[in-house]
């Protein structure tokens, strides 16, 4: 139980405030089960803001990658939306039931699946939490408190188990047995890096103060004042959005080295080009910042997987993760950050010895043989298969 959304659904809705990175997510983990032997179905809320009109959507059911997804009906009308979402999902899960469906995964803990959780209950089914992000109280009123605060004893009392989508999760909930669950990476073959004497790095995802963009900013205003030779050989790719982006446009509408070229948000195939390209990612959650311990950047395993090598903040479990198999900042400021960029751009031999080790880490995790196994037998007591 989600709000996943495919690109179909999400042009045809109009919804821009979606996240592709929890879509993917959710996906992969479906077809990774489904690799174990589980009968699985996604129920999406098919929901999201940026649309300027009252408009109404119809449900469909639609497959993505094989998975078959239940898109609920949507409105843009304030307060009919919510009670229209969150009825439509007690309809579906009581349908369901009636199919012999017996196990619930609830994405996160979001108030329009809080009367869904209660009847899934009654109606005897399993409920998971997939916990993704912790809660970050800064500058939240006590009113907004309070109901978060609500909101998660309900799924503490409510859920079975909980996957975690970093340890530090553990703290953020009371539901035991929980299982760190970091994605599931695709099948792909790994596109050659580090073959040409440009550097291609790459950022994607929400582009804010909080994921690292002053930081990059910073550092690329710093190398364009630098007479370096390196500096011509790198290329910066950004793609996503958020309120950094304007200041990211106008550095891309500047002539000067390094080359900074933005895409804003892309579809996934769109992505995927840029992303087979790059032979650098970007995850520069800060690490003094609020999201160092409450989620896990889940960009790190797709740039991994993809065999290009990941420059992060030492945050979450990252380094558990990944091991030697990354580059690693481990303060906040532009000038460590220049300094890595630099490393990496003069040896790039070392840096390709590196990217193949991140890659080799998470196949070792993250293969969807491996995480359907696990994530069924944690969810199921037993493999399916």
């Amino acid at each position: 139980m989600c709000n996943a959304l495919d690109d179909v659904t999400r042009i045809k809705r109009g919804i821009s405030t979606d996240s592709p990175a929890a879509s993917k997510k959710i996906i992969l983990l479906c077809k990774a089960l489904r690799l174990d032997g589980v009968r699985i179905i996604i129920l999406s809320m098919g929901r999201g803001g940026g649309i300027s009109e009252w408009r109404n959507f119809s449900g469909r059911v639609h497959r993505v990658n094989g998975v078959p997804v239940i898109y609920l009906p949507f409105t843009t009308i304030p307060l009919l939306s919510q009670l229209l979402s969150s009825s439509g999902l007690m309809f579906a899960i009581f349908k369901l039931r009636l199919r012999f469906f017996t196990h619930l995964i609830y994405y996160n803990r979001t108030v329009a699946f809080l009367p869904s959780l209660l009847i899934s209950t009654v109606l005897g089914y399993s409920n998971t939490l997939d916990l993704e992000d912790g809660e970050v109280r800064n500058k939240k009123s006590i009113k907004t408190i309070a109901r978060v605060g609500l909101v998660s004893r309900l799924f503490d009392k409510f859920c079975n188990k909980a996957l975690l989508a970093c340890s530090a999760l553990s703290a953020f909930t009371s539901i035991r047995p929980t299982l760190c669950y970091y994605g599931t990476i695709p099948t792909l073959p790994m596109a050659p890096r580090f073959q040409h004497k440009n550097l291609t790095v790459l950022m994607s995802g929400t582009l804010c103060h909080d994921t690292g963009c002053d930081l990059l900013i910073d550092a690329i205003r710093i190398l364009r004042q630098s007479d370096e030779p390196w500096v011509r050989n790198v290329r910066f790719e950004i793609t996503g959005k958020g309120e950094s982006l304007d200041r990211l446009n106008f550095l891309a509408s500047e002539t000067a080295h390094p080359i900074v070229i933005v895409h804003g948000r892309l579809s996934d195939l769109g992505y995927l080009s840029v992303l087979n390209r790059a032979d650098v990612g970007l995850s520069l959650k800060l690490n003094k910042g609020p999201f160092a311990n409450t989620t896990f950047p889940s960009k790190v395993i797709e740039y991994a997987a993809n065999g290009i090598l990941v420059l992060t903040t030492d945050i979450s479990d990252v380094r558990k993760v990944l091991g030697d198999g990354a580059t690693y900042l481990n303060l906040d400021e532009p000038s460590e950050l220049i300094k890595l960029i630099k490393n990496i751009t003069l040896d790039s031999q070392r840096s390709l010895d590196r990217s193949l080790v991140g890659y080799n880490a998470v196949k070792n995790i993250c293969l969807p043989k491996l995480s359907g196994k696990r994530l069924s037998e944690f969810i199921f007591g037993t493999a399916s298969s």
